[in-house]
This record gives C-alpha cells, structure tokens and sequence, in this order.
C-alpha cells in the first residue's frame, strides 16, 4: 500500500478515474486523504510521513527544502481556475468584468467560500484589498475544509467560491464559471514522493503525466502545466 496526501482540486478524477486504473494495474493500493494543501503540510509538520503529497507547487517546493519530501520527484501535473458555483436558474452576474461580479457577491443573500483553501485565501485577499470582506462576511457560509458548492446545492449559499474543479466535482444542478481575469488566481499543482518511498509511489507519479490523466483532469476543468 502506499499513502497519499493531495489538496481538494484533484479529488474527483482522481477517485473515480486514477487510482482505479493504478490499482487495477497493480497489487498496491492507495490510502488517501483529501484536505486542503494547508492542512495537509499541518499534519506533516506534526509528524505525518505520506508516501506522496499532491498540492499547490509552491508547497512542495518549500516542504522539499525542509527534507520531506525529495525535490527530484517534483512533478507538476495540473493547473486550476479559481471559480464560482450558482444554481443554474438563479441570477447570474450582470456581465463579465469584475465590477459586474462584485456586485452580484455583494446582492447575494450568502456567498460560501474556505477559510484553509488557496481559493479561500486568494478570495479573502482579493475582497479584503477592495474593503469588501467585511460586507460579505456578514452573511458568509465559511468552511474550514470541504466542497463549498455543497451550501449552493443545500440551498445555504447563492455563491460559491472555490477552485473550478472542486465546485464541478459537487453532485447537483449547478453552473460552475471562472471568475473574471482582474480577481483570477492560477494555482499550479503538483505531486512529490518522500525521500526513500516505494517505487510504486514513483510509478503514481508517472501516472499523473499520462494522457489518461491528463484526459481526467480536463474533464473537471483542470489544464495542463
């Protein structure tokens, strides 16, 4: 068996699609767990040794340097879109520039967004640079982790949040959309083994740069690096 840490972003095509197919191919399988790339580093700084740890590039980068993970099996596999979710019959911003999208946060009843999130974080900076986090906090549905799409769907939220791929990955009849350029941030991902891991968690990684893989992330609105 080998363990995998990975961020949110690529949770779906990655348990319906590749490790399936990995496991299916092989004799080991694959322990997940998903969390945002924040939580995840947490648990290693407390003592946690994952085989491979998929998460924002710049993460692993700097989790290398400090010895956990070995800077040689750095492999970028996928690029991500921060996004917004809405039901498909509710309103929809007036048109595509940032002023437009900023006032139709600021007009819905609640906007969700994650608190741990790189899409969380981003958004927070982005409406905390324009005086306007205060104002959408005070009917805000903020998550520590998970799907913020879930409050859209439940009917919490008329706004969600969250990098494209994780609010596509919610069950439900909702319309997923980038937000626009002036307020886009690209989060660039990728998976790193620890130093000494199994030759399977290299053969993972190898995965993760195939065509199939590459097919599976685009499928949920992942580009390739």
């Amino acid at each position: 068996m080998i363990t995998l840490y990975s961020g949110l972003v690529v949770k779906q095509p990655l348990v319906e699609t590749l490790i399936p197919v990995f496991e299916a191919e092989r004799t080991e399988a694959v322990e997940t767990t998903f969390e945002p790339t924040t939580v995840l580093l947490q648990r290693m700084a407390e003592g946690a040794r994952p085989d491979l740890l998929l998460g924002v590039t710049s993460s692993l980068e700097q989790t290398a340097a400090q010895g956990l993970l070995d800077p040689e099996t750095i492999t970028e596999v996928a690029v991500s879109a921060v996004g917004f979710a809405r039901l498909a019959d509710s309103p929809a911003p007036a048109n595509a520039g940032t002023e437009a999208f900023l006032d139709y946060l600021l007009g819905a009843r609640a906007v969700a967004y994650t608190l741990s999130g790189a899409s969380g974080l981003h958004f927070m900076e982005q409406m905390r640079r324009r005086d306007l986090l205060g104002r959408i906090d005070e009917r805000a549905v903020r998550f520590e982790t998970g799907l913020t799409a879930e409050a859209v769907v439940d009917g919490r939220a008329d706004v969600a949040i969250q990098q494209v791929s994780e609010l596509r990955s919610v069950p439900g009849a909702h319309v997923v959309e980038p937000i626009p350029h002036e307020l886009q941030s690209y989060g660039r991902f990728a998976i790193a083994a620890r130093p000494d891991a199994p030759q399977a968690a290299l053969d993972f990684i190898a995965l993760l740069t195939s065509d199939r893989a590459r097919a599976a992330f685009a499928e949920v609105g992942l580009s390739a690096p």
